[in-house]
């Protein structure tokens, strides 16, 4: 029996070279990562955090219980809902994460299939230490596609900047390069190397401010992260990205969380503190920003609520 590994995923570094030889390519997805393996017929998904993610994708933990057909199988991947054009969307994702038990409803309005771009146990076979194309020859063999089940594409001969054209074409989320003789090692890598068409970040909900045209729904989150000595340092405020519902969702857990105090350190601009609404710190939001300057995320739009990650595991993002 493989011994499966603990739940710490491969980290992308800093983009390749256009051209890199060294590296295959694969789609980088707006997604949820997961990590799934498969041991006496029962399968085990969890999150980049070690959350389990079987009670809120059921379907998938059947698919790939299914492929594995009594085998044990380690596998890495990305769980994608895509919408009508076939486009992952992370607001779309966000609608499963938070259910605990999806109904047969949802699971038909939203569906989600599992890009899987890498094998790490088969067997009695631990492929940790195989190299990238060792593992990626194995994963080929696997029955693909198997349902919701599929392997995400990799390749050798296109260069990066062809790549992200197709990418920008098509509305993915950007490529990431992979040292085609690397073995698979849990935490940040110069093996991995990521290239995003856009960058996104992890935030913490910490206000809000009122919109201009309605006071029942606020204009624009106030967002946080916290920095190298754990405090919690204001971001500034996301105000687009959210349909009219997310907006009214998330007022009601906005009321619900209400402080008299900033729940950050540091200065905050009169223009802020003289409308804001403070919230504890409990939510943990996905943006999307061109850069990250010295006062916070230049043009930041809200992708949705991360309810597999914990306000103590949002850090400041690197400057760009």
């Amino acid at each position: 029996m493989v011994r499966h590994p603990a739940p710490m995923l491969a980290t992308p570094g800093p983009a390749p070279a256009d051209d890199d030889t060294r590296y295959a390519y694969e789609w980088k997805y707006d997604g949820i990562r997961c990590l799934a393996w498969i041991s006496d017929g029962v399968c085990h998904m969890v999150s980049r955090n070690g959350n389990s993610l079987n009670a809120a994708f059921p379907e998938i933990a059947q698919a790939l219980t299914s492929l594995a057909a009594g085998r044990e199988l380690t596998l890495d991947g990305e769980l994608v809902a895509p919408d009508r054009d076939g486009v992952p969307r992370f607001d779309r994702i966000g609608r499963r994460l938070g259910v605990a038990r999806p109904s047969r409803s949802l699971i038909r309005t939203v569906p989600v299939c599992l890009y899987v771009f890498d094998l790490l146990g088969f067997g009695n076979r631990d492929l940790r230490t195989s190299n990238y194309l060792e593992r990626r020859e194995h994963l080929e063999r696997l029955p693909f596609p198997h349902g919701p089940i599929l392997l995400s594409p990799s390749y050798r001969d296109i260069p990066v900047s062809r790549m992200l054209e197709v990418a920008a074409e098509h509305d993915i989320e950007g490529v990431i390069g992979k040292r085609i003789d690397s073995a698979y090692r849990a935490g940040r890598s110069q093996a991995w190397r990521k290239l995003p068409l856009r960058r996104s970040a992890q935030v913490v909900v910490v206000g809000w401010l009122a919109g201009h045209a309605s006071s029942e729904v606020f204009g624009s989150l106030l967002v946080a992260a916290h920095n190298d000595h754990g405090h919690l340092t204001l971001l500034g405020a996301v105000g687009t990205g959210f349909s009219d519902p997310t907006r009214h969702s998330l007022q009601r857990e906005l009321h619900a969380l209400a402080v008299a105090a900033p729940p950050v350190t540091g200065e905050i601009p009169r223009s802020i503190t003289a409308t804001a609404h403070w919230v504890a710190p409990h939510l943990v939001g996905d943006v999307a920003y061109r850069e990250r300057t010295a006062t916070g995320l230049r043009h930041p739009s809200w992708r949705g609520l991360r309810f597999d990650l914990s306000p103590a595991e949002v850090s400041i993002p690197e400057r760009n």
